[in-house]
């Protein structure tokens, strides 16, 4: 990779709500086994945080960046033919993409592993960690009790030759609690602000997939909205220029869907472009 084909331009920062639909499951860590106990749990803070003001209690649950940011790889690469299936033994298999090259939106947006040959430069995205609103923990503790966040799913898995029932539970996050997404998207080509669209088409599968396990039994299901997003250009970092807000009021209509930003992506983003080419007009004179 030449250093010299990639130069800091700037950050995007996306916010949204992600409401949970059905409930949701993201497993966490048995600590150990009780009788009686919690066969699937779902990951939780292991302490307080503070998170724009607000206090999110320890033992609470939240969606990993990582989880996240996985699935909506997972379905840009299928979305995109990226996708490499191989037939071995009779078997087929899927390989996903870690190709590296520069035109790639894929790898450019998400990344590659270190072992990959990079051409497409630094990663794109970052994924942050997603907590509950404070309307939604407050929700919680209101309609459940203090301290208590999650419903205990009971299934039965039966056996289809005996018919036997084998009884499991899955401790899960209950349906309508939203989450505050926050993903940093970082510009170091022109091209990368015309790959940013990638991200809501990511969304936009989403809503119709499912976050999270179990999700062919009724889980994780979600929907994003109450979309805010920010542009810091270089020129916010090193000489104190103001951010810009990114009006997502287009033709007099608000925006609220990660459908609505991708079909309108040109209008809505034209004077981040804008400011992209006077920065790159600027430092060429």
């Amino acid at each position: 990779m030449n250093n010299l084909a990639f130069k800091f331009l700037g950050k995007l920062l996306i916010e949204a709500d992600l409401k949970c639909i059905t409930a949701l499951h993201i497993g966490g860590t048995q600590e150990g086994y009780e009788i009686g106990g919690m066969d699937n749990p779902v990951i939780k803070t292991a302490t307080r945080i503070e998170v724009n003001g607000f206090t999110i209690p320890a033992d609470c649950p939240y969606i990993p960046g990582s989880s996240l940011k996985g699935k909506m790889r997972s379905l840009l690469e299928w979305a995109l033919g990226r996708v490499k299936i191989d037939k071995e033994g009779g078997n087929y298999r899927g390989k996903l993409c870690e190709c590296g090259e520069g035109d790639c939106p894929v790898c450019v947006t998400f990344g590659v592993s270190a072992k990959t040959e990079v051409k497409a430069g630094p990663t794109r995205l970052t994924v942050l960690d997603a907590f509950p609103t404070e309307e939604t923990i407050k929700s919680w503790e209101s309609d459940m009790g203090e301290g208590i966040f999650t419903e205990i799913k009971t299934e039965n898995y039966i056996d289809r030759l005996s018919s036997q029932a084998n009884p499991r539970s899955m401790e899960r996050v209950p349906a309508g609690s939203v989450f505050k997404t926050r993903m940093i998207y970082t510009l170091y080509r022109d091209t990368d602000i015309d790959m940013l669209k990638n991200i809501f088409l990511a969304m936009e599968i989403l809503e119709d997939s499912t976050l999270g396990g179990s999700g062919s039994r009724g889980s994780g299901r979600v929907e994003f909205g109450n979309f805010d997003i920010r542009f810091r250009s270089k020129l916010y970092y090193t000489e104190n220029a103001p951010e810009l807000s990114v009006n997502l009021n287009v033709d007099g209509k608000k925006l609220n869907s990660s459908r609505e930003i991708k079909e309108t992506f040109d209008k809505v983003f034209g004077e981040v472009k804008k400011i992209i080419k006077d920065i790159n007009q600027s430092e060429n004179v």
